[in-house]
């Protein structure tokens, strides 16, 4: 059982840790004039549909199956571990 419980810890800090870059970008430049830099900078700012994969289908059934045993824990744990190590030094 402590398996998993580290499990779905370090599947929420991996969650959380993908989130934190969705709030952070930065604003558009303004003041700009006469290129086309410029003119793009001009337009109204684009939208993005991010979503947090916390509630992901995929990540409920993962979380589930892993709850339920289908998943080996000490295997699952190892590659969030891993996935967590990659993102935090891309987003560095």
């Amino acid at each position: 059982m402590s398996d998993t419980n580290d499990l779905t810890r370090n599947l929420d800090q991996l969650l959380n840790l993908l989130d934190a870059p969705a709030s952070q970008a930065p604003a558009p430049a303004a003041g700009v004039t006469g290129d086309a830099i410029a003119a793009e900078l001009a337009r109204p700012a684009r939208a993005t549909a991010v979503r947090s994969l916390r509630e992901a289908p995929e990540i409920e059934a993962f979380r589930r199956e892993l709850v339920d045993g289908l998943i080996r824990a000490d295997t699952a744990n190892r590659l969030l571990k891993l996935i967590g190590e990659v993102v935090t030094r891309v987003i560095r």
